[in-house]
């Protein structure tokens, strides 16, 4: 029980840190006068803006600059799963066939669970939608899984606890 606690509180930290709900920005003011649209001022030296991404601000207000996961779905990119993609798409078509056998459904979970545990310990709190997606992929597949069960749990008590809305995303990338 202590290790779900400590567990869960850290796992809440993370994401709090990832959404960048109590930082402050320290990031320099764009200058207007810059060669480039791409640039930032500091001092006196134009710097070059790597990231692609406007200020934003975590207290809302303004018009914020669109964001890699402005659109949700390039969240997933912050991860590269394609092979585990592939293999969940061939275990997912043998266990969703007629006949399916108990030993294609569990292939299907173990391919899912696979892929929500990269998404669930990349360290990157956007991707817990996914790893909370997968996990009940996999209780579909194998409603016994205990592995499943505790993760999405955490997942969704970490939502809780922040005051947030559980989210319902597609297994699907």
């Amino acid at each position: 029980m202590r290790k779900i606690l400590l567990t869960s509180t850290l796992a809440a930290l993370a994401f709090a840190k990832g959404c960048g709900g109590t930082q402050t920005s320290n990031a320099p003011a764009r200058n207007s006068n810059a060669n480039s649209a791409n640039t930032t001022q500091t001092g006196g030296d134009a710097v070059p803006n790597m990231n692609g991404v406007g200020v934003v601000s975590s207290h809302g207000g303004g018009a914020a600059a669109t964001t890699p996961s402005a659109g949700g779905t390039s969240d997933r990119s912050l991860l590269d799963t394609s092979q585990l993609d592939a293999r969940i798409k061939k275990a997912a078509e043998k266990a969703k066939a007629s006949g399916a056998s108990a030993a294609d459904k569990k292939a299907a979970a173990e391919a899912y669970l696979a892929r929500g545990n990269e998404y669930y310990s990349a360290g990157q709190p956007r991707l817990y939608k996914y790893a909370l997606a997968d996990f009940r992929e996999v209780l579909k597949y194998d409603p016994d899984n205990s592995e499943a069960k505790e993760k999405v749990d955490t997942i969704v008590s970490i939502y809780q606890s922040m005051g947030r809305p559980v989210p319902e995303v597609s297994p699907e990338p």
